[in-house]
């Protein structure tokens, strides 16, 4: 029977599951990119009986500790330094991440260590952290973007030589079948690579329904970046009608990492400042959980995305959800039911899922799909003793 990667690994006979969880796995996020996503996933393998660490850099002030054990080992010296010195503290971050990823493959652990790493912030020196660490145990990778940093990095640095360190691993794990495809078309090998998609985030279950009166409020939040689409948001509201922007409340929130000052004039220049606010800063717990109790609905309007954190993070509040067409949002989203899909940057498109919004106040009727943790704990630990098997048979 041909090997199907897009199938998920088997689940693991007890005798296996033991094997398995006898091996010590870390999982790696040097810039901890995706805690949440990481708690639940060292959660659930330790749920298992494995040994599992998260390995990442310290913690900043107002930072919750990971509930999980943790082990802050990257950028010690410049992850302290004031954002504000700019590209000086990029490249002084990016010395310190040449050292640590090569110490981290050289630290003293037992042999057959699984290394996971779930982010490759620069590639060129990544290639040498994961060959080093293969001499000690499996590497395993998560591609949660499969365009790096989905095409805005902070340096071009951080796209060079991405696949060719992708080809070191003895497994690589994406969360959605396009994402297979992706890869494969970028010229890695199909056999190593399983999709295992992306678990529920919690911590907001217990968040009541906003009220249905007065305008409709949709919300997107995380991190402001171009290739969310934010900008592609400001058209489709410029074209509605004055009486659609009037039934719509938009709140945009998070952090911005991109210039707001375009987006903020062409908000005035459109008369949309009674229909979209702009909320930059940072959004902590209690800033999120009031954030989601005034939404009625969420929006990605992103350009491009593989698995989307924060889609994850807000699906079991069973809201109306507006997003691109894109890899977990098109996986996940039944299009009418739980939400609705659009063509990414597709002004016209998104203009009538507002219309919709503004005009019949959709309910969804459909729950997102999505796949629990203990399930993707078994796919991983399968995966991991895929990989351990590659690794032996190399060593």
């Amino acid at each position: 029977m041909p090997h199907d990667p897009l199938a998920q690994p088997a689940i693991k006979t007890p005798e296996l599951k033991t094997s398995v969880a006898s091996l010590r796995i870390r999982v790696v996020d040097p810039s901890l990119f995706t805690v949440p996503y990481c708690e639940a996933l060292v959660n659930a393998l330790q749920r298992t009986g494995a040994d599992v660490t998260l390995v990442g850099r310290p913690l900043r002030s107002g930072e919750t500790s990971p509930r999980v054990p943790f082990e802050p080992r990257f950028y010690k010296r410049s992850d302290m330094l004031p954002r504000r010195i700019g590209k000086a503290g990029a490249a002084l971050k990016a010395l310190e991440h040449c050292a640590d990823v090569v110490g981290f493959a050289l630290a003293a652990r037992p042999v057959a260590t699984v290394a996971h790493f779930q982010w490759l912030p620069f590639p060129l020196v990544d290639y040498a952290g994961l060959w080093l660490c293969r001499r000690k145990g499996p590497v395993v990778v998560t591609v949660h973007d499969t365009t790096p940093f989905n095409g805005t990095p902070t340096s071009m640095l951080q796209l060079r030589g991405f696949s060719a360190a992708l080809s070191l691993a003895d497994r690589l794990i994406v969360h959605t079948r396009t994402g297979v495809e992706q890869l494969v078309a970028n010229g890695l090998d199909r056999a190593k690579i399983r999709c295992i998609p992306h678990g529920p985030l919690g911590g907001f279950d217990n968040i009541p329904p906003p009220p249905k009166t007065g305008p409709m409020t949709l919300v997107t939040f995380g991190k402001m970046r171009h290739y969310k689409g934010i900008d592609v948001l400001i058209e489709a509201l410029a074209a509605l009608s004055p009486e659609d922007r009037q039934a719509l409340q938009v709140i945009v929130a998070g952090e911005p990492l991109m210039d707001l000052a375009p987006l903020k004039e062409r908000i005035a220049a459109s008369g949309l400042e009674g229909t979209i606010e702009l909320r930059p800063g940072f959004l902590d717990e209690e800033a999120m959980r009031d954030l989601f109790t005034q939404a009625e609905g969420f929006i990605f309007p992103y350009r491009e995305i593989e698995a989307s954190g924060v889609l994850f993070l807000v699906q079991g509040l069973k809201r109306w959800i507006i997003a691109s067409r894109l890899g977990a949002f098109a996986e996940t989203i039944a299009d009418g039911e739980s939400g609705r899909l659009v063509p990414a940057e597709d002004v016209p498109a998104l203009t009538r899922a507002l219309q919709e919004c503004a005009r019949l106040r959709p309910q969804p009727s459909n729950a997102v799909s999505v796949m629990s943790w203990d399930d993707i704990a078994q796919a991983t630990l399968a995966t991991y003793d895929e990989a351990f098997l590659h690794w032996q048979g190399r060593h």
